[in-house]
């Protein structure tokens, strides 16, 4: 699975040539070709090709919210298809974690694999309006 990278390694008021901005992100020169492929804007004017930093950190940002995707009501994510998906039979286990926090755990309503999430503990009840929520021994609120 991909790594969300840090945009907050690069300096805006800086500029970086392709190998420079690959080895501050611990990536390939190949990624960063083919970002500018995809859009990433580069001053052609001399070679070395020059990114700005700004440029640099704003695509980032961007393509860090493109990888986001949002859980509906009641959806868990599925450690199997990587998606927000309903549990089967709405049926999920709650463990608390910390005095904050705890999971919520069941079995995938597509493909029959592990789904979870970390939901605060004051937002059991939000959850159990719509889902059966089985409390483990440790994990009563």
């Amino acid at each position: 699975m991909a790594r969300r990278i840090k945009a907050s390694r690069i300096k805006k008021n800086l500029t970086y040539s392709i190998s420079e901005a690959a080895e501050e992100l611990g990536l390939s020169i190949a990624t960063i070709r083919n970002w500018i492929k995809q859009g990433l804007p580069i001053q052609k004017d001399q070679r070395p090709y020059l990114i700005y930093g700004s440029d640099l950190r704003n695509f980032i940002i961007q393509k860090n919210k493109a990888r986001k995707s949002p859980l509906l009501d009641g959806e868990l994510r599925c450690f199997t298809c990587k998606a927000g998906r309903k549990p089967r039979n709405d049926a999920v286990t709650y463990t608390r974690q910390t005095a904050k926090t705890g999971r919520i755990s069941g079995v995938c309503g597509v493909c029959g694999g592990k789904c979870g999430l970390i939901i605060s503990n004051a937002k059991i009840s939000e959850h159990s309006r719509i889902l059966k929520i089985q409390f483990s021994d440790a994990g009563t609120p």
